[in-house]
């Protein structure tokens, strides 16, 4: 561990102040790299690393905080959960997507930036570095935000002011993709092409196969709970779709996932792939309303229908109250901040027949088609998000240690009790008014 401490400490920070012309002139006074607990997550850790620097002309210091994201876990770990795929997808991002983005505006006279939409990135780089492991390694050094206020939002549920300012940059980045295929189809596909593509299954066979068994387990989990308590399924309209998921798909609901994977000519867009209130960073005035949003987290970035990081932002983050007032509203914002955005980039109105295939009514429709896709994902990721956190911990130690095992299929029965019971359900109920069900 020491001898990866000390590779970031030097040879990672000078890989940093060589490769940015706001560094010239500047050497280290200081290196000073903590791992923060609360930073830890299932697949990765984030260093923060705080760099004291001296300019060699003028003697001026300055301190520069940094986080520093990394691989977890032994060869088996990363294999299980596809980490050669998840992580230089998100290095992809950072070192190509957003940069050809931002080039893209530039060139389209639109004073927008991409990467002013995540934190400043200093270095994404990937490959063996034998200093530090024998493994494959990724590294993602990027500001620190905390210093310009920015933190994250609530543990459970937004309001509209956190999930109006989600879907508006989201929408933004979409936009993007939109742009790019209208006015230089080519390097739209470019981009596409250096992602690798992150399925649930591949030539008939699991691919991802922990995602394979959280989901498995997440429906097991809601069949078991509607059996229990039928009066749940409280329309003839529900109580179908919830047979046909069940009937249908059974333990193999990787394969009613990879039909939302599917790639659409005209609305697909490089995704987020993540998009959830633990992979944005919120700033609040001084009266704790939010008002600036910025994305991390790329891991999961594929190219698909914009529905993927829409319906999972809606599904995971809004109670169902919330839901019945503000769905429709929700996705008016989104249509809009994405119609104002391609407008503006392209310079047209939205009666450009360019711009006909997104107007809201189509639009509407295609999302109608992905939306479930948010559902199933919500019914994996809500009992974490809801339980306590030992809970959490247990589950976690559970995942890193062995997918397959017991306890983590107990866990992920049990975790959050009826409260998470009646919360998924209530998830899949709405998916089934609003048509999204049909699409199985």
């Amino acid at each position: 561990m020491e001898a990866k401490v000390n590779y970031i400490k030097t040879r990672l920070v000078q890989q940093v102040l060589t490769s940015h012309e706001c560094f010239r002139g500047m050497e280290v006074v200081r290196s000073d790299l903590h791992t923060p607990k609360h930073l830890d997550g299932f697949m990765s850790a984030i260093h923060q690393l705080t760099l004291t620097l001296r300019h060699s002309a003028s003697g001026e210091t300055s301190t520069v905080p940094l986080l520093v994201k990394v691989m977890k876990g032994d060869e088996l770990f990363r294999k299980q959960n596809l980490a050669h795929v998840l992580f230089p997808n998100e290095i992809n991002i950072y070192a190509n997507v957003l940069p050809q983005f931002d080039a893209f505006l530039a060139e389209a006279g639109s004073e927008l930036r991409a990467t002013r939409w995540c934190p400043r990135v200093y270095l994404s780089t990937m490959g063996q570095f034998r200093e530090y492991s024998e493994l494959f390694e990724t590294f993602l050094v990027m500001e620190n935000v905390t210093p310009r206020g920015f933190r994250t939002g609530p543990r459970l549920d937004l309001d509209e002011a956190h999930l109006t300012l989600m879907v508006e940059i989201i929408a933004r980045y979409h936009a993007c993709s939109y742009a790019l295929r209208i006015k230089d189809p080519p390097a739209l596909d470019r981009l596409v092409g250096r992602i690798v593509p992150l399925n649930f299954l591949q030539d008939g066979k699991v691919f991802f196969e922990s995602y394979d068994v959280v989901f498995r387990l997440a429906a097991e989990r809601l069949f078991a709970y509607v059996d229990a308590v039928p009066a749940e399924l409280d329309s003839e309209r529900f109580r179908q779709h919830v047979h046909t998921l069940r009937t249908k798909y059974g333990p193999n609901q990787s394969e009613l996932m990879q039909k939302f994977l599917h790639r659409d000519p005209t609305y697909s867009v490089i995704l987020h792939g993540d998009y959830n209130r633990n992979n944005v960073l919120f700033r609040y005035d001084d009266g704790q309303r939010p008002v600036e949003v910025l994305m991390i987290d790329f891991q999961e970035n594929r190219y698909g229908s914009p529905a993927l990081d829409l319906s999972f932002l809606m599904y995971m983050n809004m109670t169902p109250e919330l839901r019945e007032r503000f769905w429709e509203e929700l996705l008016r914002r989104y249509h809009r901040q994405l119609m104002g955005t391609l407008c503006a980039v392209l310079h047209c109105e939205e009666s450009d027949p360019r711009l006909e295939p997104y107007r809201e009514a189509s639009f509407r429709a295609h999302f109608a088609r992905f939306a479930l896709y948010g559902a199933m994902v919500a019914l994996n990721f809500i009992p974490s998000m809801m339980s306590s956190e030992e809970e959490v911990i247990e589950v976690s130690g559970y995942f890193e240690q062995d997918i397959h095992c017991e306890g983590f299929r107990r866990c992920a029965l049990a975790m959050g009790g009826d409260v998470v019971n009646r919360r998924i359900t209530a998830v899949m109920r709405h998916a089934s008014k609003m048509g999204y069900m049909d699409v199985m």
